[in-house]
């Protein structure tokens, strides 16, 4: 419905009426019994919206440069069955936080418009989430340095030239991908954006699901990944050898070293408590990624005196990314572990794993 008339002497607004019937939908809008709660008298009732929720609960933009306020009348019968864990986000990431209120990542620009697959009827886009986009944005930017040839003359397109272009702009790929021939004149005349072999012309990066056929020299990652390997697989066995262990510094790749704990548990007896004393930066750190690294060590290797550890990081959490890795641990592990979910959280796992 209008009110007012679309011109500058009038203000125009919109009230949109909207009756969400699918069952689907309704996890945009969360229930938690009082148990749940700090005060533990009354229920709670708020809104989860990531990654793609938000328009299910009312009509919205999906981009930075249109920036939305609105306000709600809302009325809605509690779906308990549907419930997630505990309201309130991740504040810890910072650098995470940056990159997405800047917008200014050059991966990012190209993970957003590029084509996956198209989940069918009925699945929940939530469900889809996966590594893939980003993946295949990094194999498209990668492909662009390729063609550009130099290495440096790239960063200058992206760091310089591309951020001064569309700053403070919401950018549709098919811009960005004529600004970068514009930028680089002989590479348009050769055509490269209709390059005869099939799947890397520019159309089929954005609108072909599947993986590319470029893929990007990644050996020099080896360099990082390497050491961490190694140093996981020092822990991995009986009888460590501390000298080794004390000799290698993590600080480069703490996450993907706690990775592949996780794969290696349950490690041997005592060997978790020997984490715990030579990595107490991580035990004790604030960052959504560690902590959520080792909740699923301390689940996987049923180390009962970090269970705390787990309840304090799963009530501070409201997204899934960090929260269902740490359901799924403690789902499959003793019943100790299962004790730490509420009742209806449990519920909700069984649904969730079944």
């Amino acid at each position: 419905m209008w009110e007012g008339q679309n011109n500058e002497n009038y203000l125009t607004n919109i009230f949109i009426g909207m009756l969400i019937t699918s069952p689907c939908h309704y996890h945009s809008v969360c229930w938690l019994e009082p148990v749940q709660t700090a005060e533990k008298a009354k229920p709670y009732i708020f809104t989860q919206d990531q990654a793609v929720l938000n328009r299910t609960f009312f009509p919205c933009f999906y981009t930075l440069a249109i920036k939305s306020t609105y306000s709600a009348s809302v009325k809605v019968m509690p779906v308990r069955e549907n419930t997630p864990s505990f309201p309130l986000g991740n504040c810890s990431l910072a650098d995470v936080i940056v990159r997405e209120m800047d917008n200014t990542g050059e991966d990012l620009k190209a993970t957003n418009v590029i084509c996956i697959f198209s989940p069918p009827s009925g699945v929940d886009p939530d469900d889809t989430y996966n590594d893939m986009p980003y993946e295949k944005g990094f194999c498209f930017v990668s492909y662009l340095a390729h063609l550009a040839g130099d290495q440096s003359c790239f960063d200058a397109f992206l760091k310089i030239a591309y951020i001064d272009k569309f700053k403070f702009c919401s950018v549709m790929a098919e811009d960005a991908l004529e600004f970068f021939l514009e930028y680089f004149p002989d590479l348009k005349k050769k055509g490269v954006h209709k390059i005869e072999v099939k799947g890397l012309e520019f159309d089929s990066w954005l609108n072909v699901p599947g993986w590319p056929l470029y893929l990007p020299d990644l050996s020099a990652g080896q360099s990082l990944m390497k050491p961490a390997e190694q140093l996981s697989e020092l822990w991995a066995v009986e009888g460590l050898d501390m000298a080794s262990i004390m000799k290698t510094n993590i600080q480069a790749w703490k996450t993907y070293f706690l990775e592949k704990i996780i794969e290696k548990s349950p490690l041997s007896r005592g060997n978790i408590e020997k984490q715990e004393e030579q990595y107490p930066h991580i035990v004790k750190s604030n960052n959504a990624e560690l902590r959520l690294c080792w909740a699923q060590i301390i689940a996987k290797n049923r180390h009962q005196p970090g269970y705390q550890h787990v309840r304090s990081f799963l009530s501070c959490q409201g997204k899934q990314m960090y929260t269902l890795p740490v359901y799924h641990a403690l789902w499959n592990g003793s019943e100790e572990a299962r004790s730490l979910l509420q009742v209806n959280v449990r519920n909700y796992i069984k649904k969730i794993i079944a």
